[in-house]
């Protein structure tokens, strides 16, 4: 049994036994039962069985009887089993010391892993010690992830005949859940920093198939890949994942324009490469469309692919930015760490925001990152975004009480007639307004003066990405004109009239299925906004008494005018002028 300590914050440890968590030193419940003896609750499983003999012996070792009431065996380690006997320094060393020279952990390739590789001549004394941690480091899963699974060990490299830490290769455990199901699956991972001797940048991902087998030496999990070996072009290591299926199927429909960019092992790509999940949550009447559009589907996959780059993640930052194949748009990046080490990497590309699942895996021309959603399609109408949007929250809550949110969350999705830009403030964006005017904007009776206020934000009938501003000098918006200027990356908004600039926020763009949002960090607002209500009504009231005047002297027209005059006249009195003697309205 080992025993591994973590310590969550000062002063505070987790302690496990092997993979169970000890769970009732918390409360200090522990129980002495005699002398020297104790007793400790243990809340998850402590793994299987140890095997009675050092990592060697169990790969060598051929007798069934050894493996009786256990739930593994070694009868798929006959590849791992020739390569050790052509190299007995590592195999006596390292796979066969006892105890006194160090504890490992060993990630154990089976039969299935070795058939992968197309080179056999690769696999040697440096590829078999990549699967091998630094000396006292034993490594299980339950402990591993509950540490983060972010901690980074490094591999033991033999040469010289001394073992040494060696930390361009690093070891380290990771679990991806199945949204569906809700069951994860581990992996191990090996990740090379930078290039030396036949490893590349990037990383190997190997499921764990059998974990946690204590043996003297250290802990054994056999796994389904060879860690530290790149043999596979991004195209084969796409069409042997099964969870890029219908992916697949879309890049066949294409053919060899965009297979090209990724099939030749010339040039180096960065690929996103959504799984199947991601094609899976796009609304059928957008992929009806999708796929009966071959323009645009290549425009999509075209997206995904950053040309002439190993773009890993230790590399991508808040402000990282790359040009994709598509030459039009760029692809933006978030890092966002929550809660403290657990770091999630984001790409945004064609307003379309989603997480890396699978990172920096490695392949002869390139690196892949698999993504849970498919780049610049939509997938919710604007309201729906704006509803879920951390950062639009505040301006989610005013569009709430108004007519405009109608007008937001459309019937009928990709026509030309619903298409709108909506140039959305921050909530910090109304932190810069004085709260004088926020506060009587929302306090219910100046409904009007606030959707009036959002409509000079939007662009009715024109859905303008972020690269469409670049030929543009000015948007007219609620039949106003606001100028946009570049200065420098950036682009803003210029309202002349209030004499307010708002900058659009970079890589705040978000596709909606009815058109485009932008986030800008100011609003276009100004004090006389409170008066636009009721200068509405005296004016549509002046308008009417002036028709009836000049159709005085026309019966039909005098009819219509009346009948008109009596139902504005009715609704002016279900909705009276707002404050129109605090604004002092003559």
């Amino acid at each position: 049994i080992y025993v591994t300590q973590f310590e969550n914050n000062p002063g505070n440890f987790s302690y496990f036994a092997n993979a169970g968590r000890v769970c009732n030193h918390e409360t200090n419940q522990w129980g002495m039962i005699s002398g020297e003896e104790y007793l400790y609750k243990i809340c998850t499983p402590i793994g299987h069985r140890p095997y009675p003999g050092t990592a060697l012996s169990f790969i060598r070792d051929r007798e069934d009887y050894l493996f009786i009431d256990r739930q593994y065996n070694n009868r798929d380690l006959n590849d791992l089993r020739d390569i050790l006997d052509r190299v007995p320094d590592i195999a006596l060393v390292i796979y066969g010391s006892s105890a006194w020279n160090g504890f490992h952990t060993f990630f154990l390739p089976n039969d299935k892993a070795f058939s992968k590789i197309i080179d056999r001549n690769r696999v040697d004394r440096e590829v078999l010690l990549a699967h091998v941690t630094g000396i006292n480091r034993v490594l299980f899963t339950w402990p591993w992830m509950y540490d983060g699974g972010l901690h980074y060990y490094p591999s033991v490299r033999f040469s010289s005949n001394i073992i040494e830490d060696n930390f361009k290769l690093k070891l380290v455990m990771r679990n991806i859940t199945d949204r569906r199901t809700g069951r994860y699956d581990l992996w191990a991972v090996s990740e090379v920093y930078e290039r030396y001797g036949q490893f590349r940048r990037g990383s190997v991902w190997a499921k764990i198939l059998v974990p946690n087998i204590p043996v003297q030496n250290g802990v054994v999990h056999i796994i389904d890949n060879v860690l530290g070996i790149v043999t596979n072009t991004i195209d084969q290591l796409l069409m042997d994942n099964p969870k890029c299926t219908t992916l697949m199927r879309y890049i066949n429909q294409i053919g060899q324009i965009v297979r090209n960019y990724f099939s030749a092992t010339g040039g180096l790509v960065t690929f996103f490469a959504p799984w199947d999940e991601g094609f899976d949550r796009i609304p059928e009447q957008i992929e009806r469309r999708l796929l009966r559009d071959r323009i645009w589907l290549e425009q999509i996959l075209k997206l995904h692919i950053v040309p002439a780059k190993e773009l890993t993640s230790d590399e991508i930052t808040n402000e990282t930015m790359v040009n994709t194949v598509d030459n039009m748009r760029q692809l933006y990046f978030i890092r966002g760490e929550w809660p403290k080490n657990n770091i999630t990497y984001y790409v945004i590309g064609g307003g379309v925001k989603t997480a890396i699942i699978q990172e920096n895996v490695a392949a002869t021309n390139g690196i892949i990152h698999y993504i849970e959603r498919v780049l610049g399609v939509p997938y919710q109408s604007l309201w729906e975004i704006l509803k879920n949007e951390t950062r639009l929250q505040r301006s989610y809550e005013m569009l709430t009480n108004l007519q405009l949110k109608y007008t937001l969350d459309p019937w009928q999705v990709l026509t030309p007639e619903q298409n709108m830009t909506f140039f959305v403030p921050i909530d910090e964006a109304w932190g810069k307004v004085p709260p004088s005017l926020v506060n009587r904007m929302n306090d219910g009776k100046h409904g009007l003066a606030l959707q009036y206020v959002f409509k000079r934000h939007i662009i009715q009938g024109q859905a303008l990405m972020y690269t469409d501003l670049r030929e543009r000098t000015y948007v007219m918006m609620n039949d106003e004109k606001v100028v946009i200027r570049r200065r420098g990356r950036y682009f803003e908004l210029y309202w002349p009239r209030g004499n307010r600039v708002a900058r659009i926020i970079e890589g705040g763009e978000i596709a909606g299925i009815n058109g485009f949002m932008h986030m800008i960090d100011n609003v276009l607002i100004y004090e006389p906004d409170l008066r636009a209500s009721a200068t509405l009504v005296q004016e549509t009231a002046g308008t009417i008494l002036i028709l009836a005047v000049v159709a005085f002297n026309h019966r039909r027209l005098l009819a219509i005018s009346l009948i008109v005059f009596i139902l504005v006249s009715s609704y002016f009195e279900l909705v009276p002028l707002t404050n129109a003697q605090d604004e002092s309205i003559p």
